[in-house]
């Protein structure tokens, strides 16, 4: 499935991200009410690209019902990957390094994975 993950879009992702928050199949009139900015055709033509792509599932009831084959953690844990391996030959440590230097991590953002940091290396003992 990474080939799905790797063509979704970021108009697509959109989509995606509406299917995630609900724990429901959802139909288009649903989706549309939930990305109300959108032209419904634009919407239509999104699901189908992701259901082409195996990112979303389409079921036939009285109506479409559309979710998502694609779980959110999936899709982040891929493209963080990806982008480590494109901008920082592959680096997690430079590209924290680049999250402190620009001030993307906070203190307290620091502080909370030094704890986890420590609870897996505890956990390791």
């Amino acid at each position: 499935m990474s080939e799905a993950k790797e063509k979704i879009t970021d108009t697509e992702l959109e989509v995606m991200q509406v299917l995630w928050e609900t724990e429901a199949p959802m139909t288009l009139a649903q989706i549309k009410a939930a990305l109300s900015g959108r032209n419904g055709d634009t919407i239509k033509t999104l699901l189908r690209r992701l259901c082409q792509k195996g990112a979303v599932a389409q079921e036939k009831r009285e109506v479409y019902y559309y979710r998502p084959l694609v779980g959110k953690e999936e899709l982040g844990s891929y493209r963080i990957k990806k982008l480590i391996d494109r901008l920082y030959a592959g680096s997690a440590k430079a590209l924290t390094a680049t999250l402190v230097r620009t001030e993307q991590l906070k203190q307290h953002d620091l502080e909370e994975l030094q704890e986890m940091f420590s609870g897996l290396w505890e956990e390791e003992k």
